[in-house]
């Protein structure tokens, strides 16, 4: 039994009490139908009035109001928001939400109360770490092509009420232990944008003691200055893109073996969306016995039963055919 605190609305600045939180997911819920009807709303201030309607609990504390300092105990819960809107390239909430079920860390996974998006409830290890916890599922998730609500970092941010028929269940979800220091992804050889900006305060205190007569403004123009901003910074999106156009555009086979062309496969479905399967048949056809047909074939497998993996597997791949050093000077050229 998890229970969690209760608010009537968004609005609503103190607790009404405390629910249990699987019986108040329920589908039988009598808020079901304001979210039918919040999804067949066309005007978005009637969905923002629908909105205003539904309740909605702290997934991850128990608080008389949504204030750290008001927090009365903790549930080692948290909730990830995955909004269609971020994720441009997922058409199909449905079947993200039985994909997203096959990580054994998911114990709750349902369609957002727009229905335009998903969320997952997960068991971590440490309430102390609550936002490490949240930086670490951040980056798999982002790992896997999935762009996660990053105000879902609040402990004591307040989840709606949604309606979902088929919800994913998982009580006996393993607990998730990872975590990280929000830390910006940047080439080894760069700098982070925090050393960056101490260079360039350091610079300009320096700078400052030699000429008087220029203001901060002026010192900042200065390109010996603008150079210490420099940061080099790729997504892991854009790092794919530009591993996939090299690899057809030099005519090169990295598909040798079928798991490493199956992984290519998933990692390309999740990168292009709907173009996946056109940029999947551009890389496998420097296979020396490419056929389209067993192309297709692999590729409406991935469609079907296909899972999230990590984006970085089409660059492990790429560079036992082409080189670590040259993958590098791709992604930074």
């Amino acid at each position: 039994m998890i229970e969690v605190s209760l608010f009537k609305s968004i609005k609503a600045y103190s607790s009404t009490g405390r629910v249990e939180l699987l019986d108040w997911l329920s589908p039988s819920n009598m808020y079901a139908d304001i979210v039918k009807d919040l999804r067949n709303a066309r005007a978005e201030s009637e969905r923002n009035r629908l909105k205003e309607l539904l309740p909605g609990v702290t997934i991850s504390c128990v608080c008389s109001n949504r204030q750290r300092e008001k927090i009365i105990s903790y549930t080692n819960l948290i909730c990830i928001d995955i909004d269609g809107k971020d994720n441009p390239s997922i058409s199909n909430m449905e079947q993200l939400k039985v994909t997203l079920g096959q990580l054994p860390y998911v114990m709750y996974c349902s369609l957002s109360a727009s229905g335009k998006g998903v969320f997952c409830i997960i068991r971590y290890a440490d309430w102390h770490h609550h936002k490490e916890h949240f930086y670490a599922l951040e980056e798999d998730f982002r790992q896997m092509g999935v762009v996660v609500d990053s105000s879902c970092s609040d402990i004591c941010r307040l989840r709606f009420y949604s309606y979902d028929p088929k919800p994913y269940v998982n009580k006996k979800a393993e607990i998730y232990s990872k975590t990280s220091k929000r830390l910006s992804k940047v080439n080894k050889t760069q700098k982070t944008p925090e050393q960056s900006l101490q260079m360039v305060e350091s610079k300009i205190e320096r700078e400052a003691k030699t000429n008087d007569g220029l203001s901060v403004e002026d010192m900042l123009l200065q390109p010996s200055n603008l150079d210490a901003v420099n940061i080099f910074y790729i997504s892991p999106t854009d790092e794919v893109k530009r591993i996939v156009q090299y690899v057809i555009n030099r005519r090169i086979d990295i598909t040798n073996g079928y798991r490493a062309w199956r992984k290519i496969g998933l990692v390309i479905k999740q990168v292009y969306g709907k173009n996946g399967r056109e940029q999947f048949h551009k890389v496998s056809q420097f296979y020396p016995t490419y056929t389209p047909e067993e192309t297709n074939q692999l590729y409406d497998f991935i469609e079907e039963h296909g899972y999230p993996t990590e984006y970085s597997n089409i660059r492990k791949i790429a560079e036992k055919y082409i080189g670590s050093r040259e993958i590098s000077e791709i992604l930074t050229g």
